[in-house]
């Protein structure tokens, strides 16, 4: 009776231990999702990206004390980021804009655009 009891308890605490383990276990995370903001001081311009981890997000272009807003799509491929503008009225959800970006370090992304001008946005 002793060696099944001691046994039983063997099993149930390795089976604690699993559960516990899982528990820990986190989801990488996405570098790219979060909040991104760009300023230039010197022109007043300004851009914010939010993007999910489910693929969407918004892009605020901000001109002065003027914020446009549009809701998009995205994804991301071979170094760049790929953006689909839906719900407006000046794009559909076939017109792709293609920007190649990099990352400075964890909190800065650094986005060309179509001038290859370097934009550093940085994650809030």
């Amino acid at each position: 009776m002793k060696k099944i009891t001691a046994i039983l308890a063997v099993v149930l605490a390795l089976a604690m231990l699993f559960a516990l383990a899982g528990c820990g276990a986190k989801k990488d995370e996405d570098p790219m999702v979060g909040t991104w903001e760009y300023n230039d001081p010197e022109s007043g311009l300004g851009a914010v990206y939010v993007l999910k981890d489910d693929g969407t997000g918004t892009y605020t272009m901000k001109v002065g004390d003027q914020e446009v807003t549009y809701e998009l799509k995205y994804e991301v491929q071979d170094g760049h980021l790929l953006v689909r503008y839906v719900n407006n009225e000046y794009f559909t959800e076939d017109d792709v804009f293609d920007s190649e970006f990099s990352f400075k370090d964890a909190n800065t992304m650094i986005i060309k655009d179509s001038f290859d001008t370097e934009m550093p946005f940085i994650k809030k």
